[in-house]
């Protein structure tokens, strides 16, 4: 039996039951779809490191050998995570562990684009080009609230005793 994040229980009188299975519908689409976005992201990484290494080499003026550690960790990271949230391991955890890592990112996007990296950001690798500026600001801030909403959505379920299974 698959485990049920997000519940339709009705936890506002005033919203309908409709209202509240259509919430649930996207809740859960907006969940795999982050789930799809660490695990794209990740392989794509690991597939083809070079452009992650590019830019962050032109970022940071830090030893190579620290540069090529982050770039192996933070793909597997990626990809752990997107796992760990399409099999709904250790829900919690996994989603206090996405912010943390979606926060580093849109981090990463404002200060890339402060200093003025107009490259290639790696983020998917060879598969998709994001290049640094307003738009990946934009959608890093984007998938930050997602994650923040899911993880908030969660919390206010189980604070109202509804079963998270």
């Amino acid at each position: 039996m698959q485990k049920q994040i997000f519940t339709t229980a009705n936890t506002n009188p005033g919203m309908g039951v409709t209202t509240t299975k259509l919430l649930t519908i996207l809740l859960e689409l907006l969940y795999y779809f982050i789930a799809v976005i660490l695990l794209f992201s990740g392989v794509s990484k690991v597939l083809d490191p070079s452009p992650m290494f590019g830019t962050m080499k032109a970022a940071f003026k830090i030893n190579e050998e620290l540069l090529i550690l982050a770039v192996t960790v933070v793909p597997i990271v990626e990809s752990a995570l997107g796992l760990m949230l399409l099999l709904k391991v250790q829900t919690k955890k996994t989603f206090l562990a996405t912010i943390v890592l979606f926060f580093a990112f849109f981090v990463f996007s404002v200060y890339g684009t402060a200093i003025g990296l107009n490259t290639d950001c790696g983020c998917f690798g060879d598969a998709v080009s994001s290049e640094f500026g307003i738009t990946m600001i934009i959608r890093n801030l984007v998938l930050l609230t997602i994650i923040i909403w899911l993880a908030v959505d969660i919390k206010k379920f189980a604070s109202t005793r509804h079963k998270i299974k």
